[in-house]
């Protein structure tokens, strides 16, 4: 049986209204939960993914698979049962995933790779082709080259901050591969000050310091509240002049641990992220968050697993004859994701100029520990990009 290989790798046209995104955010918070844990296994603590890359790779792989792989797959990405359904919120994800301008650039190619000898039906490359996915034939045999070729692809989109997605070695007996690369890049609405950044003391939730941070500062009115529901402090900070994207910072009540906060994610209702962020009258908050970079690269195939996705991975049990005659299977599926938070930000003079009494007065938000962080779509509530900062560093 060949394989397959999925590669994500990384950094939005206006979302329907009429689709409801609910599910796949419980699809996206689930799998942070499942992929912090495995990777908190081998002792990584500073994690990100981008859930909605990879529920669009694996959308489209259900197209071509049937029996029990296909029930498992619109199981658990948490597919609508009607195929128009399921074509439209394909269609209006990917058109998520479309947005430059000034302020912000949010975007994403997908590609096909497969072996010239590999007979890929033709009513699969069409589908792929109407979500933008670009359909290469090549020579799988040769994996220095194939590895040169995908690598480019992927340097070109996130403007060559990942020039080494995959290695040759990693394609060895594959037969098809599906890449998907996106680069985010985003100006804070409220700019932070560089010259207020002070190096602070970084907490774990017992109170214990492990580290020091960079921590920046700035005086900005934005959405805050407190959820019980998932046990944590909400801070959303919007980027650009639109603002149609902003970061969530959910900093756990004092106390709770990193992998309840999480755990509480995975398994509430999503009522939090409305109940806490409709504030008609934003307050002025003194906000002290850390400058952080985080480059991951996470084996997605243990946290799908844990969710109930497991005949694709399969070699004996996968059934994928929508794609090729030939019998396929995924044998790995790789995310690379760089993101990095810094001082950035649309030039606004009264945003960035404060005063010691206003820092003493006004309400505070201080990310000093361990924390969650969501990059959403505003208007649909879609999460682009999920991780977790615990594991301190000065950059």
């Amino acid at each position: 049986m060949w394989k397959v290989i999925t590669l994500v790798s990384f950094a939005l046209a206006a979302p329907r209204k009429d689709l409801d995104y609910t599910s796949l955010n419980t699809f996206s918070l689930q799998l942070l939960y499942n992929t912090y844990a495995f990777q908190e296994s081998y002792g990584e603590k500073n994690v990100v993914i981008s859930p909605l890359s990879i529920w669009s790779m694996f959308t489209l792989l259900t197209e071509g698979c049937s029996g029990e792989t296909f029930n498992q797959l619109m199981k658990e990405l948490r597919l609508p049962n009607d195929v128009r359904a399921t074509t439209a919120l394909h269609l209006a994800v990917s058109n998520l995933l479309l947005r430059k301008d000034q302020d912000v650039i949010l975007d994403g190619v997908s590609g096909l790779f497969a072996d010239y000898n590999l007979n890929i039906h033709q009513e699969f490359c069409q589908y792929a082709n109407n979500f933008d996915t670009q359909v290469f034939v090549v020579d799988t045999s040769n994996e220095t080259l194939l590895a040169d070729d995908i690598n480019n692809f992927i340097c070109k989109v996130t403007r060559g901050r990942i020039q080494e997605a995959v290695n040759p070695s990693v394609l060895e007996n594959l037969r098809m591969i599906l890449v998907d690369g996106l680069y985010f890049k985003a100006n804070w609405t409220y700019p932070f000050d560089s010259t207020q950044t002070r190096e602070e003391a970084f907490y774990n939730h017992q109170g214990k310091m492990i580290g020091s941070v960079n921590m920046m500062y700035h005086k900005a009115p934005h959405n805050i509240g407190d959820s019980p529901l998932i046990g944590a402090q909400i801070l959303e900070m919007p980027y650009g002049k639109d603002e149609q994207l902003s970061m969530l910072i959910l900093l756990p009540f004092d106390g709770m641990p990193l992998q309840m906060l999480l755990e509480n994610l995975s398994r509430q209702p999503l009522t939090w992220m409305n109940d806490i962020l409709n504030s008609e009258t934003l307050p002025e908050l003194d906000c002290y968050i850390p400058r952080f970079k985080i480059t991951s690269q996470s084996d997605m195939i243990p946290p799908l697993m844990y969710m109930g996705i497991r005949n694709v991975f399969d070699s004996t049990k996968a059934q994928m004859p929508g794609i090729s005659d030939s019998p396929l299977y995924v044998s790995k599926t790789v995310q690379n994701v760089n993101i990095e938070v810094t001082e950035e930000g649309t030039v606004a003079a009264s945003s960035t100029v404060v005063g010691l009494e206003d820092r003493i007065l006004s309400q505070r938000f201080e990310a000093n520990k361990e924390f969650v962080f969501l990059i959403k779509e505003r208007q649909s509530g879609v999460i682009v990009f999920a991780g977790v900062y615990a594991k301190p560093s000065l950059v």
